[in-house]
């Protein structure tokens, strides 16, 4: 009961705009803020602070938006719902007739049933999650499609001036699309890193230095896992 009800208290804060938008403006946000950080006379060892901060939005930010996507597959039905259910932290689910009842009176739909007994957390569960869409092949398709061209600087120069509020976002979707800059085992490798760390820095107060590289790379990353289940869903919705 306390799962279905944790979905209910939730409902009071979810967001009202598609989860890209969502990740989007708050990471526009959160760069601006580590941006005026590292611009600062801040001591170093805030500037690092401030770094780790970001860190832990942005992997709050990242767990947000895949669970709102995999709401989303579910509820336009983009896979069977079959292959779904055969996951393996469904298979044990179980509800009592208690339970049932309150599902049915508080409209509790199938899609917030299944986010909410799946971990969006742990990097081999959320690879597991979205095997139902084919991820991973998905992303080697679209890493081996990239130019491997670098943004150049006066088409970075245009983007800034069509939307200079959403400048970091641009700036990344741009970088995403075209250059070739991490291959599989760097980005699935630099997310794992991402959520052990931001897990260490929460629960167990670990002190780690991280410089501007770091985050860089973490985002890029990020962003190139969403903008790549961003294409699987829009490729399946065209298929409807």
């Amino acid at each position: 009961m306390k799962k279905l009800k944790r979905i209910i208290s939730d409902r009071e804060w979810a967001h009202k705009s598609e989860p890209l938008k969502v990740f989007e403006g708050r990471l526009n946000h959160m760069a601006l803020l580590i941006g005026a950080s590292a611009q600062s006379n801040l001591p170093p060892l805030a500037k690092i602070e401030a770094r780790k901060q970001y860190l832990i939005m942005l992997v709050a930010c990242y767990e947000t938006y895949l669970r709102e996507m995999f709401k989303i597959i579910i509820e336009k039905e983009l896979v069977p719902l079959n292959k779904v259910l055969k996951l393996k932290k469904l298979k044990k689910v179980e509800f009592t007739f208690q339970e049932l009842e309150y599902i049915k009176k508080m409209n509790i739909s199938l899609s917030e049933l299944i986010a909410e007994y799946l971990n969006f957390q742990n990097f081999e569960e959320i690879m597991n999650i979205f095997s139902v869409v084919n991820f991973k092949l998905e992303m080697k398709k679209r890493l081996e499609s990239k130019d491997d061209i670098v943004p150049s600087p006066e088409d970075l120069s245009k983007i800034k001036k069509i939307d200079n509020q959403n400048f970091i976002t641009e700036f990344f979707k741009h970088f995403s699309l075209h250059k070739k800059a991490t291959n599989e085992e760097f980005i699935y490798h630099k997310i794992k890193l991402l959520l052990k760390l931001r897990h260490k820095i929460i629960h167990k107060n670990i002190d780690i230095g991280l410089g501007q590289d770091d985050i860089l790379d973490m985002t890029l990353v990020v962003y190139e896992f969403i903008m790549t289940l961003e294409k699987i869903v829009e490729n399946l919705q065209k298929k409807i």
